[in-house]
């Protein structure tokens, strides 16, 4: 669906980051869902209220880093796409923020996740045996949630789906501090790319990761 803002609103960026080759804008989640709606033309087909203002704020806050209205549509592979501008562009939203990230000559990829003990649970479908041995007691929480972010923005940035995360997405060993960058490699045979720097910070119990190519 093409959804347009019927008119533009001032937001207050969280944090607004300004690269020569990229652009982040990270928005905290304060406005309700009536706020929204009446700047959109149309609206998403999500019942979830929760979803649905993610969804919303993360659409209203690509519109503010770019400067003006444009729809967000997805390519064959499922990618956000704007639909007018040249602009590459990756999005990503928790329940209390929401991120984004355009280049527009560089694939990008970015994620928000907040730190939740749940990621314990699943950490074994995106680590290897010997990762997940490797991380001390005292850091697995928060290690597991940079490692589970680290390759949602590899994902994105790869952006051709069918990727095993345990195997394909890899993470070199890295010594945990409250922001630095990540060397990756995505091991793939139809586009493997090397040598990938993922920056992350953390703030507000969230951890954000993004990574340009």
């Amino acid at each position: 669906m093409a959804l347009l803002r019927r008119q533009s609103k001032t937001m207050p960026l969280y944090s607004k980051t300004e690269e020569a080759d990229f652009s982040i804008g990270v928005w905290k989640t304060e406005e309700d869902l009536v706020f929204f709606e009446t700047l959109f033309q149309g609206h998403p087909d999500i019942l979830n209220e929760r979803r649905r203002l993610q969804w919303f704020a993360s659409r209203h806050l690509a519109n503010i880093m770019l400067g003006r209205a444009d729809a967000i549509m997805n390519d064959d592979t499922g990618k956000p796409i704007f639909k007018t501008a040249a602009i590459n562009i990756s999005i990503s939203h928790s329940v209390r923020f929401a991120a984004v990230m355009l280049s527009k000559h560089h694939a990008v990829g970015i994620d928000v996740e907040a730190i939740s003990p749940k990621i314990e649970r699943v950490a074994h479908k995106f680590l290897q045996p010997e990762e997940l041995d490797a991380i001390s007691a005292e850091e697995k929480l928060t290690k597991l949630i940079l490692y589970w972010s680290a390759k949602e923005s590899l994902f994105k940035l790869y952006g051709w789906g069918g990727v095993e995360f345990r195997t394909q997405l890899l993470i070199e060993p890295f010594t945990l501090q409250q922001s630095g960058v990540l060397n990756a490699d995505i091991i793939t045979p139809h586009l493997p790319l090397k040598d990938l720097r993922i920056h992350y910070r953390f703030f507000e119990d969230h951890v954000l990761t993004y990574v340009a190519l």
